[in-house]
């Protein structure tokens, strides 16, 4: 019987969360090109609740959101330790998160003051890295304005935040990712949702997964450093068999629909800040790798840019992948719980057979030989 690697095509289970069926990305029935100019936490109400909040809900949710933006002393003081450590960011924020599930109310914290609590500590870690001052939550401001500011140290302009935003609501949700399936995976145990969202964060760490968009740029610097020749580049790793990063998805053959959306975004930022050369690289890139091996630039490729643009260390692009999924983590958490089923799959036993054991020596059924044989243990 012939098994889909990865689980590829295998319904796992239901959700009403989002959904990637025939390559159309929706969250709860409304498709990504419609809510890419909603606010994001109008997003995340979409995404906990399955419907859109009135006007009054929004108000009131948008202040418990930025209200819970702030860490307990005991938290920061912790968190200053750990985020000077010489560690890869994501290692750091992994250890951040299972710190939140120890100096926080385990039992008493709901989501919207994780999530607040998780941007909050994500915009410390960069800023603890940088060796600059943590700064508070203005609580007139959007959710995603103030993680700007309480990462950046500068006021965004209203276009600015505008932009930002619509990153944050690309990267909300994304149905049964790897990271959220691991999620989902811990919260079939009922464990608590610090639990299930530190093991989010280690899938997320890996390179096949958030961890592209830091590959992304080193590929982009690698190129623009030594003066290469795009073209050339990409025929060279090619026909090495390297994977290029930032092309391709399992899911959108004919493009992902959330790199569409973001490649406005990069091209306006990168005028917006002197990157203009590296955007061109990348159109020169995406270009050569559509025509020739018929791939198209997935999430990873213009948000790799656009962070840059924001003028984050390549080491954090995957931390603000993670401060933004966290909404959508939060979503399936919940959704796996009510659920109340615990996640336990089969698997296909391929290995040896007709072991067995005597003591301190072993013994083997040679299957080819048709005899024992007796080795030491």
């Amino acid at each position: 019987m012939a098994l889909p690697k990865g689980l590829a095509g295998v319904v796992v289970d239901q959700t009403k969360i989002s959904s990637t069926k025939n390559a159309i990305l929706t969250y709860a029935g409304y498709r990504i090109e419609d809510l890419a100019n909603a606010s994001f936490e109008e997003v995340v109400y979409l995404l906990w609740y399955t419907r859109l909040p009135s006007p009054e809900e929004l108000h009131n949710f948008k202040r418990t959101l930025v209200g819970h933006m702030n860490l307990p002393d005991e938290t920061l003081r912790l968190m200053n330790e750990i985020a000077k450590e010489p560690q890869h960011p994501m290692s750091i924020l992994r250890t951040t998160v299972s710190l939140l599930g120890t100096t926080n109310n385990v039992k008493r914290d709901d989501p919207p003051t994780i999530l607040g609590k998780m941007l909050t500590a994500i915009a410390a870690i960069i800023r603890i890295r940088d060796g600059k001052p943590l700064l508070r939550a203005q609580p007139d401001w959007s959710v995603a304005k103030n993680f700007m500011y309480l990462f950046s140290g500068n006021e965004p302009t209203d276009e600015q935040a505008a932009m930002f935003n619509t990153v944050m609501v690309l990267h909300a949700e994304h149905e049964f990712n790897a990271s959220t399936f691991t999620a989902r995976v811990v919260a079939s145990t009922q464990s608590d949702y610090y639990s299930c969202l530190t093991a989010a964060v280690c899938a997320l760490k890996g390179p096949l997964h958030g961890g592209a968009n830091e590959r992304v740029f080193n590929m982009l610097e690698t190129i623009r450093g030594q003066e290469l020749a795009p073209t050339e580049y990409l025929k060279q790793e090619l026909a090495a068999g390297h994977k290029v990063m930032g092309f391709g998805h399992r899911i959108y053959k004919n493009g992902d629909p959330r790199a569409k959306i973001l490649r406005g975004i990069a091209e306006k930022l990168a005028a917006q800040t002197g990157n203009s050369d590296y955007y061109d690289l990348q159109a020169t890139l995406a270009d050569y790798m559509l025509k020739n091996k018929h791939l198209h630039p997935n999430v990873d490729y213009y948000t790799a840019l656009i962070y840059h643009c924001l003028g984050l260390d390549k080491a954090t692009f995957t931390m603000l992948f993670a401060a933004c999924r966290t909404a959508g983590w939060l979503a399936h958490i919940l959704e796996q719980q009510r659920e109340g089923c615990l996640i336990r799959p089969s698997s296909e036993y391929v290995g040896p057979t007709n072991q067995h054991y005597f003591g301190n020596r072993r013994q083997t059924y040679d299957t080819q030989q048709n005899h024992v044989q007796f080795g030491e243990a």
